[in-house]
């Protein structure tokens, strides 16, 4: 029984699945992820086969754009081979979307669990925070190092001025589709406009590089498997990446590293001083409410998804942090 008819054709699956010799048989089933927001995930069973497969969701912000989100995850993640970023292999993508609707792609299923904080004890419990973020920043650090043009990534993104631009891109895209008042975030975007960096590092930004997109393995010694959810992925300043992490990072807690170990961990790997890193914090924060907004209201407009009762104060509450920090972030 098709259980999500308007987003998953299974006949037509199951015949594209052949096609790309993906498992054998009639039985497939497609088990939709409830974590995934701005797109859709399930996962795919076909005899003793596993698979990831990702689509737009029904309420996309731009049909076309959510299409073209779809191949750029499937060229990064494919980018990703033979590097030492631990990520899903991208196995199959299809622009045809007479299949089920949309573009989408396929990818191995890896069996790891999303880390919290504080961090369960299937993944070792309060004590694995330091090795957790550790292995989150050297793995940042390799994302940075690649050399983009040899990957062939180097028609996805505009890396010259890619930081002046950052501000007017995201209030952009909210003003699109912003349906009511954020206290704060015009002062938070003048004060970014302000203070922007003169001078930007280039490579693979990963977009959303945080705790919740992120597999490790069970167990005591638990390790990274995959860094996931590559939507928001471009050719721009990796520092964003980093400010964005570091934003995030429990600095308090007794088994994290101090703030300086953490960006020498990632400035080994990456190969780069970073510099200005407090206005890459403020403007991850800035960035994170914009996105997260368009997931709210997305949330609200589309009925085939359940409500996140807290995403609309977490809006509100990534800019009053960006106001509080603002402050201290010259001595970042």
């Amino acid at each position: 029984m098709n259980l999500h008819p308007k987003l998953i054709d299974e006949s037509s699956l199951r015949d594209w699945f052949d096609t790309q010799e993906l498992g054998q048989g009639e039985e497939i089933s497609f088990q939709r992820v409830k974590a995934g927001e701005s797109n859709e995930v399930f996962i795919v069973k076909r005899s003793n086969d596993l698979w990831v497969l990702r689509r737009p969701s029904l309420v996309p912000l731009s049909f076309d754009g959510s299409n073209r989100i779809m191949e750029r995850e499937f060229r990064f993640q494919s980018a990703l081979e033979g590097t030492k970023v631990p990520h899903a292999k991208a196995i199959s993508l299809c622009t045809d979307v007479s299949v089920t609707g949309s573009f989408f792609y396929v990818m191995e299923c890896v069996d790891g669990l999303v880390p919290s904080d504080p961090v369960p004890e299937e993944l070792g419990g309060v004590d694995a925070y330091h090795d957790i973020a550790i292995q989150l920043l050297k793995a940042l650090g390799e994302l940075a190092s690649i050399d983009y043009q040899s990957a062939g990534l180097s028609d996805l993104g505009r890396p010259e001025g890619f930081l002046e631009r950052q501000v007017g891109r995201w209030k952009s895209q909210l003003d699109s589709y912003q349906k009511r008042e954020i206290p704060g975030i015009e002062a938070v975007a003048q004060w970014l406009d302000e203070n922007t960096p003169k001078n930007s590092a280039i490579g693979i930004m990963h977009g959303d590089y945080n705790f919740h997109n992120m597999l490790f393995s069970r167990g005591k010694n638990t390790r990274l498997l995959a860094v996931l959810d590559w939507e928001n992925a471009t050719i721009g300043d990796p520092l964003m990446d980093l400010g964005y992490l570091m934003g995030t990072l429990n600095f308090e807690n007794k088994n994290m590293p101090d703030r300086s170990q953490a960006v020498s961990l990632w400035a080994d790997r990456s190969g780069i001083k970073p510099e200005s890193l407090g206005w890459y914090v403020v403007m991850s924060k800035f960035k994170l409410a914009c996105m997260l907004e368009g997931v709210y209201v997305r949330q609200i407009e589309d009925t085939t998804r359940e409500t996140t009762p807290f995403l609309g104060e977490m809006v509100v509450s990534l800019i009053d942090q960006a106001i509080q920090f603002i402050p201290e972030a010259s001595d970042w």
